[in-house]
């Protein structure tokens, strides 16, 4: 049974303002300027979704936050169904042939960019449930290992 959300007025507009901005990433996206041949598969997926499903891409951003669990943390999580209580796992979702994290659709949507191999998707809060847009950056790998480094000494700016 999962306890009811502490603030849903809260929980709506932070969905509601995701899907106007993932509107407004799609539409200012300028292209992917590589040429064809160089363009690695999950970048040509990215291109025609950000350029003909940015509709449906701030759609389905929005579903999921509105169905993800606020945590008193003001997380917003959402793990894998039948997952472990112990070990749980971000959820994972099959769109447009192409499988990825729901988190990763949440941070690629709302910054309207083509990832490319050296940037990843950073939890703030050092939650990997969390898809709460506020919380999600794109970095390195180094910024990343970096936030952790940060929460283990309890110096998390985040928290």
């Amino acid at each position: 049974m999962t306890k009811p959300d502490p603030c849903p007025d809260e929980h709506a507009r932070i969905a509601l303002n995701a899907y106007q901005d993932c509107l407004k990433a799609c539409a200012a996206f300028e292209g992917f300027f590589l040429p064809e041949l160089e363009q690695r598969t999950d970048q040509v997926w990215w291109k025609g979704t950000l350029e003909s499903n940015a509709e449906e891409l701030a759609q389905r951003i929005q579903r999921y936050l509105l169905e993800a669990n606020m945590t008193g943390e003001g997380c917003l999580e959402l793990r894998a169904p039948n997952t472990s209580a112990t070990t749980p796992t971000p959820q994972r979702i099959h769109w447009r042939h192409h499988r990825q994290k729901v988190y990763q659709l949440v941070a690629w949507g709302l910054l309207g960019e083509v990832p490319t191999k050296r940037w990843v998707v950073r939890h703030l809060c050092n939650n990997r449930l969390c898809i709460h847009p506020e919380h999600l950056e794109v970095g390195t790998q180094a910024q990343n290992l970096r936030d952790q480094q940060l929460n283990r000494t309890k110096n998390w700016p985040h928290q």
